[in-house]
């Protein structure tokens, strides 16, 4: 429960705090328009529901497009503003007729300022989901061993470690593997567990899988994380790394990913 409100804090608090700062600020005419708390609830609710469908838009845009894209830090984050601008503007217009600004005259004009916005919270948003993408992808520091003679202790506690974390997995899943684990893929805050005899959804965090499954396989994205003995080879389009499976699936590789998998001798 901690976890997850911890996790909801960390995804809505940008959010809530931008609105608050433009509550206060009363940008694009509405200090004037709205009283103190209509205007800071307008802002909080326009940016909370359009900073989310940004979050999403710029999800998707960046598995599709954002290891093929040049200077992906900017030019995924200003497609994404243009993609959600549309639905955004309708949003923008909803709120307006129900906080009493009006129905807005001029959609062209009111396009343009939802661009301009979404722009501005494009770029964070994508900023902060690659820095979250970075640290994930940063290595545990493991303690030095000090002598040979402690390392094959420590070794057998690792592979205990291992074969717990693993059965810990397994008890996640509605039955035992009917095949052999492929991978797994991100949605939302559920796991999709594909393996050689189909697929199944489960209530999982990605990090804790991760965890769990241990030296089984490596976490290759920030949505995926693939079994070593199912990658079949790997594929180049253009910028873009993709690993073959051998259910002849393709699972990108994020740029965050790239050097630790390069050490692991799987690039």
């Amino acid at each position: 429960m901690r976890e997850r409100l911890a996790r909801l804090s960390l995804r809505l608090g940008p959010p809530i705090g931008v609105g608050l700062v433009l509550g206060l600020i009363g940008p694009f005419g509405t200090f004037d328009l709205l009283p103190a708390v209509p205007r800071l609830a307008y802002w909080l609710a326009v940016i909370s529901v359009n900073w989310l469908l940004a979050d999403a838009v710029l999800r998707r845009l960046d598995e599709v497009a954002g290891e093929r894209s040049p200077m992906p830090w900017l030019t995924v984050p200003l497609m994404g503003a243009c993609f959600a601008a549309v639905p955004a503007t309708g949003v923008v217009a909803l709120a307006n007729g129900l906080s009493g600004i009006g129905w807005p005259d001029e959609v062209v004009v009111l396009f343009g300022r939802v661009l301009l916005l979404l722009a501005a919270i494009s770029l964070p948003v994508y900023t902060w989901e690659d820095m979250q993408e970075r640290i994930a992808a940063m290595p545990e520091s493991a303690p030095p061993k000090s002598a040979s003679s402690v390392a094959q202790p420590e070794e057998m506690e690792a592979r205990q470690a291992g074969t717990v974390g693993q059965s810990l997995f397994a008890a996640r899943l509605s039955a035992p593997l009917g095949g052999q684990l492929l991978c797994l893929e991100m949605q939302d805050h559920y796991l999709k567990v594909h393996h050689s005899a189909g697929s199944e959804m489960i209530l999982c965090r990605m990090e804790d899988a991760v965890r769990e499954l241990g030296s089984l396989g490596q976490r290759v994205h920030r949505s995926w994380w693939v079994a070593a003995d199912a990658v079949d080879g790997v594929e180049r389009d253009g910028q873009r790394i993709l690993l073959r499976l051998a259910d002849d699936r393709r699972v990108p590789v994020g740029r965050s990913y790239r050097r630790e998998l390069k050490a692991a001798g799987w690039l």
